[in-house]
């Protein structure tokens, strides 16, 4: 079943939300390269904390995170997460993150208006479907979107034998005021997995 399918309307009805718990540690690890250990940021779309817990083990520091309808009491007995709607965060709210990272929910409009109000308070990272950016409507959106990363397929169901056929990707947004538009969008490629003893072989 596509994630994406789900999102646009095309298939089975989706979940409340959008809530597909970001589980697979491939998700994160092609972050690695762009948000180094120690960065501080903000998840306002957490969920029940799923991806927070993933960004632990390449040294992120979560400040705090934030849902609509919170789906976990809290994030490894840290603390709570924060119920509250993302489009109502100001500037004054961020506290100490320097950026947001989320998986948002994939529905168009909600995508749409996340995009347009974190960005202009925080860069802002986002998981979602690698399709997007082949859209009309992501054209609108181009001149703020700084980076695409490119993930591949990832799980989003706990013992699930197959990954879904929706391809994903890493979009870093910026439309602060001042901040200067990447033109173009930067592209980067995935990266191979690294394996003790291996060489690269030309063929």
């Amino acid at each position: 079943m596509s994630i994406l399918g789900q999102a646009m309307g095309t298939q089975k009805a989706r979940k409340r939300n959008d809530f597909y718990p970001t589980i697979d540690p491939r998700a994160v690890q092609a972050l690695a390269a762009f948000l180094p250990p120690g960065t501080v940021y903000a998840e306002p779309c957490a969920g029940s904390g799923d991806l927070v817990n993933l960004l632990d083990a390449l040294g992120l520091v979560c400040d705090w995170a934030m849902e609509l309808e919170p789906q976990g009491d809290c994030l490894r007995n840290r603390w709570p997460i924060a119920r509250g709607n993302a489009l109502q965060l100001g500037a004054g709210d961020v506290g100490a993150a320097t950026c947001f990272v989320t998986n948002p929910p994939w529905n168009r409009p909600m995508l749409h208006a996340l995009i347009r109000h974190l960005a202009a308070i925080l860069p802002t990272w986002m998981l979602f479907d690698a399709s997007w950016k082949h859209t009309q409507q992501a054209a609108a959106l181009g001149p703020i979107c700084t980076d695409i990363v490119s993930v591949g397929r990832l799980k989003w169901f706990a013992g699930s034998k197959y990954d879904p056929p929706d391809d994903c990707a890493w979009y870093r947004f910026d439309a602060r005021a001042g901040s200067e538009p990447a033109e173009p969008t930067r592209f980067h490629f995935r990266r191979p997995p690294a394996v003790a003893g291996a060489q690269l072989q030309l063929i």
